[in-house]
């Protein structure tokens, strides 16, 4: 038999039957045999409880009137235990009082009344799965998109505006600030926590002011510090977007964790400075270009050395540097040669002398900037002796 795509999506429905009178039961059945259920059967509360264990039950179908333990007794039980099942009494009306406490709790979804119509009975078991599958897709769906939330690295916080409170945050906002993890216990979450304890410089404070007056104004990498629940200040990058939901103003708040790339920024800093000074210390002239022979540094003995004119650094032009060097030798177009051949085999390493205009002889050698093998610039040093 073929089978559309459809039939066999469909999810399994597991329906338990629960009743002392085995003639109730096999009545039942053989109605609902031809509905598609995979149907379980209980001769009393006990028994159902057993068949809950091990099989993923989604509509339970009870008489009230049994003993041991009556059927809102065993759905009270089942409710705590497996909450998201529907929970159907089928007794007749002489019952309906004794179960009013259970229907008021929630343990009952629905009362049915014997004799029952079959095809009316099929209907709401119908709608009883229906309503089980729809809150089941609807709780995977929550969990997925909550699942989406906590992977976005940076903090996400949803602010009620009115009140100015979090209402909710993801696993990457608890983190950096401090908090506990949504749906986890210990320390307090961030949802309930007022923003003005997460954004308390003055600038992020007149922001709340202004557009708790009704004027939203979107902010787009805006740098500031969040407090941490220790109390230590945080550098962060935030932008917010507007997520009104009808009558209620909420806005998004996305922040990005500057600490890393402070770190960063000041060991490259630091990096930078040390570097300067070993460029300075030497007696030669150094001139640094990067892979595009672009100005990457130089020192003031080259400049000196050479005269060179601002206008000509500013153009950030390697080329330019090294041409007017070579127009100070004494044969700038053999020379300009000389130092170009370096491009052309640059993880060699070549030197050269040339007379300067002057009188001067100038030793020069390039040597290239390597990174795991791979050049990343090139370096050349120039010495000058008296005649």
């Amino acid at each position: 038999m073929d089978l559309s795509f459809d039939e066999l999506s469909k999810p399994v429905r597991h329906l338990l039957l629960v009743d002392d009178e085995e003639s109730i039961l096999r009545s039942l059945r053989r109605m609902l045999r031809r509905d598609g259920y995979v149907i379980h059967v209980a001769l009393g509360g006990e028994e159902g409880l057993a068949v809950l264990e091990r099989e993923p039950v989604g509509v339970i179908v009870t008489d009230q009137r049994m003993p041991g333990m009556t059927g809102s007794q065993f759905l009270s039980k089942v409710k705590e235990k497996y909450p998201d099942t529907i929970r159907i009494v089928l007794s007749g009306y002489t019952e309906l009082n004794s179960i009013t406490d259970a229907i008021n709790s929630g343990a009952i979804y629905k009362f049915l009344t014997k004799p029952w119509d079959d095809e009316l009975l099929r209907e709401h078991l119908a709608d009883a799965f229906e309503h089980y599958e729809l809150k089941n897709e609807n709780a995977r769906v929550s969990t997925l998109n909550r699942a989406i939330i906590d992977a976005i690295p940076d903090a996400l916080l949803l602010v009620d505006v009115r009140r100015r409170v979090i209402v909710a945050a993801n696993s990457a906002a608890s983190t950096l600030l401090g908090y506990a993890a949504p749906g986890s216990a210990g320390s307090p979450e961030l949802a309930g926590t007022a923003i003005g304890e997460i954004e308390v410089l003055p600038v992020d404070l007149c922001y709340w002011d202004e557009i708790t007056g009704g004027t939203f104004r979107p902010l787009q990498g805006l740098e500031t510090e969040y407090q941490h629940r220790d109390g230590s200040l945080l550098p962060v990058r935030k932008s917010t977007s507007n997520a009104a939901d009808g009558q209620h103003p909420y806005v998004l708040v996305l922040a990005h964790d500057l600490r890393h790339e402070r770190t960063i920024e000041s060991s490259l800093e630091r990096l930078n400075a040390e570097m300067a000074s070993v460029l300075e210390a030497t007696s030669e002239g150094l001139l640094v270009l990067d892979a595009g022979r672009r100005l990457a540094r130089i020192n003031r003995r080259l400049k000196n050395l050479w005269s060179l004119p601002e206008d000509l650094l500013s153009a950030t032009g390697g080329e330019a540097i090294l041409r007017w060097i070579a127009a100070q030798a004494t044969t700038p177009v053999e020379t300009t040669a000389e130092l170009f051949a370096h491009f052309l085999a640059p993880a060699a390493r070549l030197s050269g002398i040339f007379e300067r205009q002057n009188g001067e002889s100038c030793h020069w050698h390039a040597s290239p900037q390597l990174r795991d093998d791979e050049v990343i610039g090139h370096i050349f040093c120039f010495a000058v002796a008296p005649p």
